[in-house]
C-alpha cells in the first residue's frame, strides 16, 4: 500500500471518528437540555421553579472591598438601581441543579446585541474581574439548566429575560413606594421590606442579608416563577417569623447608599472592553 493510500485511509478513519463523536455530543446535548427520558441526567437536572435574584450593588461592593484596599466597584449609570444577579432553576428544598451542560459555555458574541443593556441591568460590580465573569458564571451554572424550557433555550434569551424581569419587577420602585430608601445610618426591619414587596406582588420575597464588621446589609431580594413564568412564592426556603429571610431579626438592616466613582473616559471603556474580549478568547 502506498504512502498516499495510507494517508487517505487515515484521513477517512479520522473523519468517521469525528462524525461519530459529533453525533454523540449532539445526542448528549439533547438529552441534557431537554430532559429526554433516557438521559441519566434527566432526574438530577430537573427543577421546580425559577428564582429571580436582584442584588443591591452598594452592599455587594461592601463585600467585594471589605479588607481589600485594592478592590474597587462598578455601579450602574442610573443611581440607586437594583441589578440582576441571576435566574436560578431550583428544586424545592435544595439548591440547584447546577452546570447542566458543560459543553455549552458562555460566549460573549451571543449577547453582543444586548451587551450595553446588560452592563446596566446585570452589572458586574467587581471592577478587578473581567467584564464577562458574572455573565459567564450565571450562564454556565444556571442558564444551562434554565435552557430546558423554551423562553431560556439560548444565551440571548436567558439574559434578555433577566432584563425583562428587572424592568417589570424592579425592587427600587417597590421599596421607594413604601418610603424605604438607602441610608447608611437608619436600620430597617425585614417586616417592612417584606410588606413593601407583598403590597406590589402579593407574594413574600426572600430577603438576603450579608454582614461585615458586625453591620448587617441588605444584599439581595428574590422572587420566584413557575415553569410557565407565573410569579409564585419561593418554596422550601428558610422561614423566620413568617418571613423568608436569613437576616438577623434582632438587628437593624442597613440599605447602604451608593458611592459613585467617577466614570472612566469613553475611549478607556472601549479599550477595556477590547482587552476583556481578547482575554476571554485566548484563555
Amino acid at each position: 500500500m502506498t504512502m498516499c493510500s495510507k494517508t487517505i485511509i487515515s484521513a477517512f478513519l479520522l473523519y468517521l471518528c469525528f462524525d461519530h463523536v459529533s453525533m454523540l455530543i449532539h445526542r448528549s446535548h439533547h438529552l441534557i437540555l431537554f430532559g429526554d427520558a433516557l438521559s441519566p441526567y434527566a432526574f438530577d437536572k430537573d427543577w421546580d421553579f425559577l428564582m429571580f435574584t436582584q442584588q443591591w450593588p452598594s452592599s455587594q461592593c461592601k463585600v467585594w472591598t471589605h479588607n481589600k484596599p485594592n478592590h474597587h466597584c462598578v455601579f450602574p449609570k442610573k443611581p440607586n438601581s437594583w441589578t440582576v444577579h441571576g435566574i436560578w432553576p431550583t428544586k424545592k428544598g435544595t439548591k440547584g441543579p447546577f452546570n447542566c451542560n458543560n459543553t455549552w459555555l458562555f460566549d460573549p458574541e451571543q449577547v453582543r446585541p444586548i451587551e450595553s443593556e446588560l452592563e446596566e441591568a446585570w452589572t458586574n460590580v467587581e471592577k478587578e474581574t473581567q467584564l464577562y465573569n458574572l455573565w459567564a458564571h450565571e450562564w454556565n451554572k444556571h442558564g444551562t439548566c434554565a435552557a430546558m424550557i423554551e423562553p431560556f433555550n439560548s444565551q440571548l434569551k436567558y439574559f434578555s429575560k433577566g432584563i425583562d424581569f428587572l424592568n417589570k419587577y424592579h425592587m427600587t420602585e417597590m421599596l421607594n413606594a413604601a418610603n424605604i430608601v438607602p441610608s447608611d445610618t437608619v436600620g430597617l426591619k425585614a417586616e417592612d421590606i417584606n410588606r413593601a414587596v407583598v403590597a406590589k406582588l402579593g407574594i413574600r420575597p426572600m430577603i438576603q442579608c450579608e454582614s461585615e464588621d458586625g453591620v448587617q446589609y441588605l444584599i439581595e431580594l428574590r422572587i420566584c416563577f413557575d415553569k410557565q413564568l407565573n410569579i409564585m412564592e419561593c418554596q422550601g426556603e428558610h422561614e423566620v417569623n413568617g418571613l423568608l429571610t436569613n437576616c438577623n431579626a434582632s438587628k437593624g438592616i442597613i440599605y447602604p447608599t451608593q458611592v459613585q466613582e467617577p466614570p472612566p473616559k469613553k475611549y478607556l471603556v472601549q479599550l477595556l472592553k477590547f482587552v476583556n474580549w481578547v482575554q476571554w478568547f485566548t484563555l
